[in-house]
């Protein structure tokens, strides 16, 4: 108490005797330079400069011609000689400075080492301490932009931009762009955020721990808490709810909306998840994925909700697709694919349903009254009602519940008409079995009726023979052994064979081919004894029907049929 009176007075009587508004007090404070107050050992010491008030052990110590500055505090301004316009409130403040000018530094060793930046200010321990040539920043807090050297940063919050070197930063909140680096135009907000970006640019993180490790990603924009929290290379991503994008680390142009959207992407790159656990694989590319905890595998793919149905042109859904109208189309075949791979069924069996029940189905044509969403006006459609279906088929028809805009739910039967493809395929392969049992019963009748003709055939051939040759034919072994077989195949356009026996004891024997009208054609010498064949071409012949015989010493032994059809 007796300390703060005795300087009081001290004051009081120094400033009734000054002289040019100079006040100055302390072993070596300084006296020269209009309008200035000094206080404390050296303070302002070789100072020229008018207007300064400098408070503090040799606080402006080298000021010569620095101008309307307030050092505050031991050492404060200690190096500055032509600096103007600056505050130092501080022990140690700006300490290094030399000639910047238009500076605040409030707080121990604040902007300790400037030397020739302006603009700056610096409020907070260490705040801005190596900051030599910086111009315009602002770095409030605990050691904010202590290792700065940058230009236009805005840092504020303990340990902001601790050693940002970039320019055009603003970091709000606790170590916020602590190792910051080079980057540039970068805006965090947040405990914590963009705490490793060392080249990033262009950025906007807003929440705690949000692009925590970006190091070297730029075009960023990370919402919500520790969204954003692993990326370090990502480029032009935007990420909107906490923990969102929380594992990309490498992944570009996505877009994750949700808490928790897009969680376990890593290096995937342009996909888009739209609500609350929406993701997908961690390397998929052009996927997207809506709705709550949606979820997509595969690259190039939409996903629409978990376990949800989609409406379109409806408020409330019945099935996991449902259109309002009937206004869907496709190219080509108009039915979808079905996975049918042996591999993916089991308890297979045997479908049956056929014809009988196909017969049954009563198809009718129908209009919607409005019921349960389905509003399509005057148009006519052709259908089966499912009531009437469900008892000749049950298996094709299903339940869905309606819910309408007040909540009042209503269950109405569906129909599956899949299983009418096979039953339409059943029936049709019962018809053709019919057919083809009837169409064996007539070829057989035809057969015999053919083999009844032949016979015919033969008998009135051998009786056209004898009338020529006045032999008659014999199919069966002759009493001398000869034997003369039917021509294969007959009915022939290229050769055809005629087998035969003759006996050694046999002088000569010659096969003689009539035409129908009994004229003889040809005529072929046979040398052969015993089982033979004859060889004959359908070139020496016209077409039509002839007949043949085996003459053997003179003697007939039948005669046969031959058609020649080339």
């Amino acid at each position: 108490m007796d300390k703060c009176y005795k300087l009081a007075l001290a004051i009081g009587i120094l400033s009734a005797t000054q002289v040019d508004a100079q006040t100055h007090y302390g072993m070596g404070a300084g006296t020269q330079g209009a309008a200035h107050a000094f206080f404390g050992t050296n303070a302002g010491m070789v100072n020229l400069g008018s207007n300064n008030s400098f408070l503090g052990h040799e606080s402006g110590f080298s000021n010569v011609d620095g101008a309307a500055n307030t050092f505050v505090g031991s050492f404060a301004g200690y190096k500055t000689i032509d600096g103007n316009s600056n505050v130092f409130i501080g022990d140690g403040a700006g300490l290094e400075n030399v000639s910047g000018n238009m500076n605040t530094y409030i707080g121990a060793d604040a902007g300790l080492l400037n030397k020739d930046g302006g603009g700056n200010v610096a409020i907070g321990h260490q705040a801005q301490y190596f900051g030599k040539t910086g111009l315009g920043n602002c770095s409030i807090g605990y050691h904010a932009g202590r290792m700065a050297i940058g230009d236009h940063n805005v840092l504020l919050g303990s340990e902001a931009g601790h050693s940002n070197a970039g320019s055009s930063n603003t970091f709000l909140g606790y170590r916020a762009g602590y190792l910051a680096g080079i980057g540039e135009l970068n805006t965090f907000v947040g405990s914590e955020t963009g705490v490793n970006n060392t080249t990033g640019h262009h950025n906007a993180f807003l929440g705690e721990n949000s692009g925590y490790n970006n190091k070297e990603g730029f075009s960023n924009t990370f919402v919500g808490s520790e969204s954003g929290y692993s990326s370090q290379t990502g480029v032009g991503n935007v990420f909107l709810g906490n923990k969102s994008g929380y594992s990309n680390t490498n992944g570009h142009q996505n877009v994750f909306l949700g808490y928790g959207a897009g969680f376990h992407n890593t290096i995937g790159q342009r996909n888009t998840y739209l609500g609350y656990g929406a993701t997908g694989n961690p390397v998929v590319e052009n996927a997207t994925a809506i709705g709550s905890e949606a979820k997509v595998t595969a690259s190039n793919s939409i996903v629409l909700g978990h376990k949800a149905n989609v409406g379109i042109g409806t408020s409330a859904p019945s099935f996991q697709l449902h259109l309002s109208t009937d206004a869907a189309a496709k190219a080509g075949s108009p039915n979808w694919i079905v996975a049918s791979d042996h591999r993916l069924k089991k308890n297979v069996t045997n479908f049956t349903d056929g014809l009988n029940l196909l017969k049954q189905i009563h198809p009718v044509w129908f209009q919607y009254n409005g019921k349960a969403g389905i509003e399509t006006g005057d148009k006519k459609f052709v259908g089966i009602i499912a009531q009437e279906m469900q008892k000749i088929a049950p298996y094709t028809i299903g339940a869905f519940t309606h819910q309408d805009s007040l909540g009042n739910k209503t269950e109405y039967l569906g129909y599956d008409a899949n299983a009418v493809t096979y039953i339409l395929i059943n029936a049709v392969k019962e018809v053709v079995e019919q057919k083809d049992a009837e169409l064996k019963v007539v070829n057989e009748q035809v057969s015999e009726l053919s083999k009844r003709l032949e016979q015919l055939e033969r008998i009135i051939a051998d009786n056209a023979v004898k009338s020529l040759t006045g032999s008659t034919a014999c199919m069966e072994q002759k009493e001398d052994g000869v034997v003369l077989e039917q021509n294969a195949p007959n009915g022939f356009s290229g050769s055809s064979a005629i087998k035969y026996f003759i006996p050694k004891s046999v002088k000569e024997a010659t096969v003689n081919v009539y035409s129908a009208n009994g004229t003889k054609v040809n005529s072929y010498s046979v040398n052969e004894r015993g089982e033979g064949k004859l060889t004959i071409s359908a070139s020496d012949f016209e077409n039509g029907v002839f007949l043949y015989d085996l003459v053997t010493d003179g003697k007939s032994n039948g005669v046969r049929k031959m058609v020649v059809e080339k």
